[in-house]
C-alpha cells in the first residue's frame, strides 16, 4: 500500500482501487486502499477526513496499512476519494508552524520541545522552559513569522540512518527505517511524516495566545493561518465593542476595564457594608419580635423571596445573642427551612429537623446548632415550622 501523503500534500482528490473492505465486530466498516492520501492519526497530527466513493471517512488509522474507517461498506472496486481540503490545509498550516515555533524556541533559549498536540482550535508544545515572560514570548513569536515572511521553502525527503549524522537534526528520529526529513529551507531539520505546505508563507501567520507551567515545563498555547485570523476577527470585534461601550479609543480598552474593575470593588466593598448594617437592624427586629417562653426567645416565620443563604445569615446573627432559637421557612420553587440556636442553649436542631423534614417531601441536616433542608410540598411548610415549635415547647422549653 503507497502513503502518498509522504510525497505530495496538496492533492485533494484521487482515483484508486480498495484492495480489501470488512466490517469489524464493533460495527466499524474498514477500507484499505490501493494508494492513498489520506493522513493518519500520528505524530501529534490528527487525521484527515473525507469521502471515499461519496461515503464519509471517519478516522483514518496508522499501522502495517492505512485502515480507512468509513460510515457504511462501499462494496466498489474502483473509487473516487475526496480528502476535506479546509481541514487538511489548516493542519498543514498549524504543523509547519509547529516546526518554526519550535525551532526558534531552541535557536533563542536553547528550550527543546518534549511535547506537541494539534487540536481543533488551538495547539499546543511543551518546552523545556523554566518560565516564559512576554518579552521571551514576543521575541520567538518575531523570529517566527520572519521565517514565515521570508517565504522559504518547505522539503520533504526520506534518509538512511547513516545519512543523520550529515543532518542538523533539532531532534533525533523515533524511527530506525523510512526516516522522513522536513527541511525549512536550511533553518531547520525535523525528522516528521506530517503534511506540510511548500513555502512558509503559505503559514499566514503564528500568534501566541497563552502558556502556563506544566510540570517541569511551559506549555505554549498557539495558532497559525486562517486559525490565528479566525482568532484576531473574534477578538478585534469584542475589542470594538467593549470600546463602543466605554466610549472610548479601542487602544484604552484595557485602562477603562481596569478603572471599571476598581470601581466594581469600591462597590462591592460599600454593599457589603451595608448589607451587613442591614442584617444588624434586621436581626435585631426579629430579636425584638420574637415570643419568649421560659426565658427562651423562639422565632418562627416564613419568608419569601430570600435566598436561603441569606436566610442563613440572618439566623446566624439574630443567635449570636444569648437564649433564642430561630425556625426560618423559605417559600420559594421549593420549600426550604433553616434551624438555628444559641450557642447557651441545649437543643439538637439537626434531630429536630429530621422530625419535621418529612413535613415537605424533603430531606437535609447539619449539626446540633443549626441545620438547613428542602422539600418539595410548599403547602405544608407552615405545619412544618408549627410542628416543629409544638416539639419546642413540649421537649425543650418547659
Amino acid at each position: 500500500m503507497k502513503r502518498k501523503y509522504y510525497t505530495n500534500s496538496y492533492v485533494g482528490r484521487f482515483n484508486t482501487k480498495i484492495l480489501r473492505e470488512e466490517t469489524l465486530k464493533d460495527g466499524r466498516h474498514l477500507v484499505v486502499l490501493e494508494e492513498t492520501y489520506f493522513y493518519p492519526t500520528s505524530g501529534g497530527q490528527p487525521h484527515d477526513l473525507g469521502t471515499i466513493a461519496g461515503v464519509k471517512v471517519l478516522d483514518v488509522v496508522d499501522g502495517d496499512e492505512i485502515l480507512h474507517v468509513v460510515e457504511r461498506p462501499i462494496g466498489l472496486e474502483e473509487v473516487e476519494c475526496e480528502i476535506d481540503w479546509k481541514r487538511r490545509f489548516d493542519h498543514m498550516q498549524q504543523h509547519a508552524g509547529q516546526h518554526i515555533l519550535s525551532a526558534c524556541f531552541e535557536k533563542l533559549y536553547d528550550a527543546e520541545t518534549v511535547g506537541f498536540h494539534l487540536g481543533d482550535e488551538y495547539v499546543t508544545i511543551d518546552v523545556t522552559l523554566d518560565e516564559l515572560t512576554s518579552a521571551m514570548a514576543q521575541k520567538v513569536e518575531d523570529a517566527a513569522n520572519e521565517l514565515i515572511y521570508r517565504n522559504l521553502l518547505i522539503k520533504t525527503y526520506f534518509v538512511k540512518p547513516e545519512e543523520l549524522k550529515n543532518l542538523p537534526l533539532r531532534k533525533p528520529p523515533v524511527v530506525d527505517k523510512n526516516i522522513r526529513i522536513v527541511e525549512i529551507d536550511g533553518e531547520d531539520y525535523s525528522p516528521c511524516g506530517g503534511t506540510h505546505p511548500k513555502t512558509t508563507g503559505e503559514i499566514g501567520i503564528i500568534k501566541i495566545r497563552k502558556w502556563e507551567k506544566k510540570r517541569a515545563n511551559i506549555r505554549v498555547e498557539f495558532v497559525c493561518g486562517y486559525r490565528a485570523l479566525a482568532d484576531y476577527q473574534w477578538k478585534n470585534d469584542q475589542i470594538n465593542q467593549v470600546s463602543n461601550l466605554l466610549s472610548i479609543k479601542d487602544k484604552e480598552t484595557l485602562d477603562g476595564v481596569t478603572r471599571l474593575y476598581e470601581e466594581l470593588k469600591d462597590l462591592r466593598r460599600e454593599v457589603r457594608k451595608l448589607k451587613g448594617q442591614m442584617l444588624e437592624y434586621e436581626a435585631q427586629k426579629y430579636y425584638n419580635m420574637a415570643r419568649e417562653i421560659n426565658g427562651i426567645r423562639l422565632i418562627s416565620q416564613i419568608v419569601t423571596d430570600r435566598d436561603l443563604g441569606e436566610v442563613k445569615q440572618l439566623a446566624n446573627k439574630i443567635v449570636e445573642k444569648e437564649r433564642v432559637i430561630v425556625l426560618f421557612g423559605v417559600k420559594g420553587e421549593k420549600a426550604q427551612v433553616s434551624f438555628s440556636r444559641s450557642d447557651d442553649l441545649d437543643v439538637n436542631m439537626n434531630e429536630l429537623l429530621k422530625e419535621v423534614i418529612g413535613l415537605i417531601n424533603g430531606g437535609g441536616g447539619g449539626n446540633a446548632r443549626s441545620a438547613q433542608g428542602g422539600g418539595t410540598d410548599i403547602n405544608n411548610l407552615e405545619n412544618l415550622l408549627k410542628s416543629a415549635e409544638i416539639i419546642l415547647k413540649n421537649r425543650y422549653l418547659k
